[in-house]
Parts: structure tokens; C-alpha cells; sequence
């Protein structure tokens, strides 16, 4: 490793903390290398040996890396071609420099790889597409980009990225087909648990489940052994879904049991079905089934005015138009225009599912205004304000804006206000029974004050909504709603606590709500939900910091309700106890420092839990943050000893000696780390290389990135970020042009991929603008 030579050559002993005597550094003195490093030395350069690629030569390189799979060189010749298709090169041709085909192998290895950075650039291929290859993104992409994200195989992001398709370039609803794609992959990797969510979930994508989706659900249950109640489960998703009776499924299901040995479960299951489901069969004449998914094919694939002329042929020839049909118009779509032409005609006038389906549309593609707009048209339309319509809006104001202000909870509480007239109270006296979960009640419903209490307690004026909310409680009493969700039990709990004047008060305030009648106990969310405000609360002067003892009283509580203690218990009071490290005066970083070591005794003393890498991790940044170096590193050894370290255990303890201007202390770390035949990770070399700059070895850092950094590792080389700390502290002695002097003479391709300014530095010169007189 490259590294151990850098170590053992500056030759400082390990085991001090003193910084030793050290030359200034300088870059007119020599470096004391040899055979190919002593080319370094030059302070001049020939401008012939600069690399100023043209696009012809960057596409060049792009083809290469598709061939060999070269993910990180990827991502650096596309950073150069935007750079010169986007600015050097606008007064060149225009022409498409790659091909469609190309693209998908590009799009195909960057997901295949899928860390986040990869799927960043896939949205900026995404973006550009047109300029890239010329044509525009559709459902072929969305395809490529799924198979690779199967094949890097985290079930999780695949699931994020189709329910976020939809806000994504052309904002394109995933296709029933590409949900499949993923449900089937997840059945033979057999994650049943994870199917059953996503299916739970999909319709949120602007795509609901078929039959034919719950056929791979139910044979992932076959195929796992799932006992019984995981197929009661997935019967009652069926019925969320509003799903017809199918003669095809019945036997499906029947057949299963069967090749199961389960005959009686198999007859069993096959009548529960009929008896769930048989009152919800659709028309069985195959023309007409035949003709309603021709017209929904027409409306998504050729569009909506393409469809309607559909409708009109259908209808000439003999076939019946229903308000259904409206809604197999515009279910793809939030434009309003498309509905009232469809309206217009088809001579059909829109009900409130048409008009729901359209707000809901418009919330997922994240065009908020759009939908509040189409809400205030329908009821310009008569349409009385129902929860279709009200829901996806509130939830979109409370959730997913990006600011949660009084302006949006203000407009939120207007239109619960709306469905709170729509369905006044009186009308509750007479209701027998609460409606079932899964549908919407005519008023106000559980989930609804849910939402609501939730940005209450999120809000910046908390105190202005807590009588509110009180109100709201005296509104569900009435309505006979019952508060369902752990969470907005604590809701509103954090609502209390904010309001209190005393870690006391905010205690008792949270203990208030929580034994309030017929309120659900808190779930492990809810009790961090609880925690995390409890480590925000500040109280004057006196009572700055984070209580650790009225903490640990509600991790008590977690322990006796049963809830398991995990690692974001302390998670959430460590991290927050150095963030705060970063706010406070110099002179109450005692008492920071004394909160830490008090979490370190309760996580060590804990019977009931075992810290993982990443916890132990937190704690040792933690303690470095708030100056204690000495604990940080004891840390580090108990890591190191047992072998629990990680590259993320490095960066932090590398950084640590960097900010305690212990050098020796870092030396030691990486040569024990050498010995072991340990690698690092982009970002511990990055740590390294600013850790030596912070002791003041600018110029030997410099000479590592140039000369040493992954010599021994193909897929690391310097980057960006490399380069912004080099810069940040030569700027320090004004050596920012020698730095860049050095990076362009030995990482030609990284200088030319740099943007043209980095901290406050212009790399390159703007190009200078021509007086046309």
C-alpha cells in the first residue's frame, strides 16, 4: 500500500501526543523521492503537456469504460462532457455525441452499481438526455435503469426509485409490467415480507395492484411456506385494493394448497375468497372487458384526445358509455383541461372520483399548486369536499413540502375545515359503527388528524397550534374517532413538551398524552420521535443542554412497555450532542463533554443491548467534536483490538488526530492498519490527506495525491473533494496556484473535469468577452 511508504518516510514516531519540530512547509524546496517522483519536483511547465480534451476524445473514453464496466471513470469523462457540451463547447455542433444504445449500457452500469452518487448521475444522463443521444426519456430508459437496479440487488432503493418515478424526468407513472418486474425478482429471492409492503404501497406510485400482482404475491407465500395468516393478510390487501372476484385466482389459490398437501386448506381458502369477493364481480362479458382496457391502453399510450375518439368510435357502434370511462380517460394525467374536454365530449360529467384522481396526480408528479388549484375548481364545479379530494392535498402541505411554514399548516387546517363542515358533526351521533381502516370516512378520519398533528409538532410556532390541537381532540370526541396511531400520540406529545417552560414539565407533559384514554402505547418510532425532541429542547440559560436524566427516564418507560432498546436510542443523543459541540461557547463544553461521558456509562451499562460498529463510531466522533481526544482514541483501540472497525472508524479517528494535531498518533494508526493489509476507501484518503494538511504537511499531501493516492487500487483515484481540501488550506499561505499547477501536470483528466471555481478559486480563466464594436 502507497500509504504505509508515505508513513514510514516522514519517519515520526508514534505514542506522542506532541507535535514534532517540522520545517516549514514550502514548495521550493525538494521533495526527497526518487526515480519517477522526482519529476514532481519542477515548478515550471511546458503549456504542451496541458490536457484539454475535445468531445470527440471524452466520447472516446466513455466507450471504453462502457466496455469494461468502468463505473468510476464514468462518472469522471461525463462530468467533463456536460462541462463541454453544456459550456466550452456551445458554439460547436450540436450533434448527439452518443448513441441511444450507448446510453442504456451507461444507464445499465451505473445502476447495477447503485450508490447514491451512481443514481445521481443517472438523473443528470436523465436530464440531458436529448443533448446526449437525442432522444427523450420514456418508459425504455425507466426499463434499463430498473434491470440494473435489480441486478445490484438492494431491494429497498428499487422500491424508492419506482415510487418515485413519477417526480423523476418526465415524471412517467411506473408501468404495471416494471412493478412486476421487481415483485417477481423479490419472490425468487424470497422476501415476502418486503412484496407484501411494496404492493401495500404501489398505488402511491399512481399504479394500483391486479390480480395478476397478487398472483405473485400469493406464490411468493406458497413458495416461502408463509403460515396462514400472511395469505388472510395479503386477501385483505386484495380488498383495500377494491379488487374483483376472479375465477382464475380462485383456482390459482385452490391449486396451491393443493401442491402443498393442504386439500381441506386449499377448499378452505378458495371459500373465504368466494364469500370476500364473489358480491364484487365485474361484468364477465369479455366485449366489454375487451373494450375498457382497449380505451385505458388508448389513453396512456397515445393520450387522452386519442382516447376519447376511441370512446366515440365504440359508441357508434353500439357500445354504452359510463362515468367509469372518465375515469380510465384521466387516470395517468392531472391536467384539468383533458378532463373538462373528456367531459365535454363524451358528454359525462365528472364525479368526485375523477376529480380526486386528478388532485392525486398532481400531488405525485409534486406540482402542490396544481392540485390546490383543480381542488378549488372542483368546488367551483359542485363537487362537495370529500377525503379523496382533501387527503393527498393536506398530506402533501404537512409531509413532502419543502418548508414547513405556518402558511402551509394554515392551509391545511382550511381544508379540514372544508370536510369538517361537508360532514358536520351531528351527522356522527346516529353512526353505529366507526368505518372500516381502509376507507375513507365521509368526514374528518383518524388519519387525517394524524397528518395534522404531526406538523404541529414539527412546526417552528408550535405554541400557536397547541390550543388547536386541543380543539381538534374535542372535535374527533365528538365524531367518536379514536386516536389509531402511536404516532400521533406522539404527535402530540412533542406538541406538549415544546409548550413546557422545564425538562420537568416537558417529562410530565409527555407522560400527560401518553396515559390519555384509549390512546395506543407509543411504538419504537414513537418513543424516538419523543427522544428526539427531548435532546432539542433548551430551557434559558440555565438548562441549555440536553438532559441525559429525563432521557433515560423515557428509555426507562421504552423498557417497561416492551419496546426493544436499539441503536437509535443513543443514536440520537449522541449525534446531537455533537452537533451541539459546533454552537456552544468554550466555556460550557464541560458540561458537553460531561453529557457524553454520562451516555458512554449508560450504553456500556445497558444489559439489554450489544453497540454495533456504527454506534461505537458515533460515540468516537462524538467525543473528538467536543475535545476529548484521549477518549475518541481509547475507542478506536477497543474497535481496532476486537476487529470491529470499518472505513468509516478510520476516516473518523484519522480526523480526530488531524484536529488534535496529533501526527504521530495518525502515523501509528495507518501503519498497525498496513500491517493488516487494510485498503482504504475514498473518503479515509481524502481524511488522510486533510488530516496531513491540517498538521501542516501541505506539501507531502500534495505529493501523495499527485503521485501516491490508490496506486495500488484501480478504482481509487483523487476527486473533486481532493482537491477542495488541498485548496482550502493553501489558501491559508496563498499557494492555491502552485496546488492547481501541480494537479493539472500529473491528473490532467481529474483538472479537466474540475469545475471552473472551487472555494472561492477560479481554476480556469473565464473567457474574455469580445466588445463587438
Amino acid at each position: 500500500m502507497s500509504l504505509s511508504r508515505t508513513v514510514v518516510r516522514l519517519r515520526y514516531p508514534a505514542g506522542s501526543f506532541t507535535r514534532p519540530v517540522s520545517r516549514p512547509s514550502t514548495f521550493g524546496r525538494a521533495f526527497r523521492v526518487k526515480r519517477d517522483q522526482r519529476r514532481f519536483l519542477a515548478t515550471k511547465h511546458a503549456p504542451s503537456l496541458s490536457y484539454v480534451p475535445d468531445v470527440g476524445v471524452i466520447v472516446d473514453k466513455i466507450r471504453r469504460c462502457i466496455s469494461t464496466q468502468n463505473v468510476g471513470a464514468l462518472h469522471q469523462q461525463f462530468y467533463g462532457l456536460f462541462r463541454m457540451l453544456g459550456g466550452e463547447g456551445k458554439d460547436k455542433s450540436t450533434t448527439p455525441p452518443l448513441t441511444e444504445e450507448e446510453i442504456h449500457n451507461v444507464l445499465l452500469s451505473l445502476a447495477s452499481s447503485g450508490r447514491h452518487h451512481d443514481l445521481d448521475m443517472v438523473m443528470k444522463i436523465l436530464v440531458d438526455l436529448p443533448m446526449l443521444c437525442g432522444t427523450e426519456v420514456g418508459v425504455k430508459e425507466y426499463n434499463v435503469i430498473l434491470r440494473g437496479l435489480i441486478k445490484n440487488g438492494n431491494a429497498q432503493t428499487i422500491h424508492n426509485w419506482l415510487m418515485d418515478m413519477p417526480q423523476k424526468p418526465k415524471n412517467i407513472t411506473p408501468t404495471l409490467s416494471q412493478w412486476h418486474m421487481f415483485f417477481e425478482w423479490c419472490a425468487e429471492a424470497g422476501m415476502a415480507k418486503l412484496l407484501h409492503h411494496s404492493v401495500s404501497k404501489m398505488h402511491r406510485s399512481g399504479r394500483r395492484p391486479t390480480v395478476k400482482t397478487f398472483e405473485i404475491l400469493f406464490k411468493a407465500h406458497f413458495d416461502t411456506g408463509a403460515p396462514i395468516k400472511k395469505f388472510y393478510d395479503s386477501l385483505d390487501l386484495m380488498e383495500n385494493n377494491s379488487l374483483t372476484y376472479d375465477e382464475n385466482f380462485a383456482n390459482f389459490l385452490y391449486d396451491g394448497f393443493v401442491k402443498l398437501g393442504l386439500a381441506d386448506r386449499a377448499q378452505e381458502m378458495k371459500n373465504v375468497y368466494w364469500k370476500r369477493f364473489s358480491k364484487k364481480s365485474r361484468a364477465t362479458d369479455p366485449e366489454v372487458i375487451e373494450r375498457m382496457e382497449s380505451i385505458e391502453r388508448e389513453a396512456e399510450h397515445n393520450g387522452v384526445v386519442a382516447a376519447v375518439n376511441l370512446c366515440k368510435s365504440l359508441q357508434r357502434d353500439g357500445f354504452t358509455l359510463v362515468p367509469h370511462i372518465l375515469t380510465l380517460l384521466i387516470r395517468r394525467t392531472h391536467r384539468l383541461d383533458y378532463l373538462r374536454y373528456a367531459e365535454a365530449e363524451l358528454h359525462i360529467k365528472a364525479s368526485l372520483i375523477q376529480w380526486a384522481i386528478l388532485i392525486s396526480n398532481a400531488v405525485r408528479a409534486g406540482d402542490l399548486t396544481g392540485a390546490l388549484s383543480i381542488y378549488e375548481e372542483s368546488k367551483s364545479a359542485g363537487i362537495t369536499p370529500g377525503a379523496p379530494l382533501i387527503h393527498p392535498v393536506v398530506n402533501a402541505l404537512c409531509t413532502t413540502s419543502s418548508n414547513l411554514d405556518d402558511a402551509a399548516i394554515d392551509r391545511a387546517l382550511e381544508l379540514y375545515k372544508d370536510l369538517a363542515e361537508a360532514a358536520p358533526v351531528t351527522q356522527f351521533k346516529q353512526e353505529p359503527e366507526p368505518q372500516p381502516e381502509h376507507r375513507h370516512s365521509p368526514g374528518p378520519d383518524a388519519n387525517l388528524y394524524n397528518i395534522l398533528f404531526r406538523a404541529f409538532g414539527v412546526s417552528k410556532n408550535v405554541r400557536k397550534y397547541l390550543p388547536i390541537a386541543h380543539s381538534l381532540l374535542e372535535d374527533m370526541d365528538a365524531r367518536k374517532i379514536e386516536l389509531s396511531s402511536p404516532m400521533a400520540v406522539a404527535s402530540l406529545a412533542i406538541v406538549a413538551m415544546r409548550c413546557a417552560s422545564s425538562f420537568d414539565d416537558a417529562l410530565k407533559a409527555y407522560k400527560r398524552i401518553c396515559k390519555r384514554p384509549n390512546a395506543p402505547p407509543l411504538d419504537a418510532k414513537g418513543y424516538q420521535a419523543v427522544l428526539s425532541t427531548l435532546t432539542r429542547l433548551s430551557f434559558g440559560h440555565r438548562e441549555k443542554l440536553p438532559s441525559v436524566w429525563h432521557y433515560f427516564e423515557v428509555v426507562k418507560d421504552m423498557r417497561t412497555a416492551g419496546v426493544e432498546i436499539t441503536a437509535p436510542v443513543y443514536t440520537i443523543l449522541i449525534r446531537h450532542l455533537a452537533l451541539l459541540s459546533a454552537e456552544l461557547p468554550r466555556e460550557e463544553r464541560d458540561a458537553l463533554a460531561a453529557a457524553v461521558r454520562r451516555a458512554h456509562d449508560h450504553l456500556t451499562l445497558d444489559p439489554s443491548f450489544t453497540p454495533d460498529t456504527v454506534l461505537w463510531n458515533q460515540l468516537m466522533d462524538c467525543y473528538q467534536r467536543v475535545g476529548l481526544f484521549a477518549e475518541a482514541y481509547r475507542v478506536w483501540e477497543m474497535l481496532f483490538i476486537t476487529g470491529r472497525f470499518n472505513q468509516a472508524s478510520v476516516a473518523i479517528i484519522i480526523d480526530a488526530c488531524g484536529f488534535a494535531n496529533a501526527w504521530p498518533m495518525a502515523a501509528q494508526v495507518c501503519l498497525k492498519l498496513t500491517k493488516l493489509g487494510f485498503k482504504f476507501n475514498l473518503r479515509a484518503w481524502n481524511t488522510w490527506i486533510e488530516c496531513m494538511c491540517r498538521v501542516g504537511k501541505l506539501d507531502d499531501a500534495l505529493k501523495v495525491v499527485c503521485l501516491e493516492m490508490g496506486k495500488d487500487q484501480p478504482n481509487i483515484k483523487p476527486d473533486v473533494n481532493t482537491v477542495k481540501v488541498l485548496l482550502s488550506f493553501a489558501s491559508r499561505t496563498n499557494q492555491q496556484d502552485e496546488v492547481m499547477d501541480r494537479i493539472k501536470r500529473y491528473l490532467p483528466q481529474l483538472w479537466h473535469t474540475l469545475p471552473t471555481e472551487l472555494n472561492g478559486y477560479f481554476i480556469r480563466e473565464r473567457a474574455p468577452v469580445v466588445d463587438p464594436k
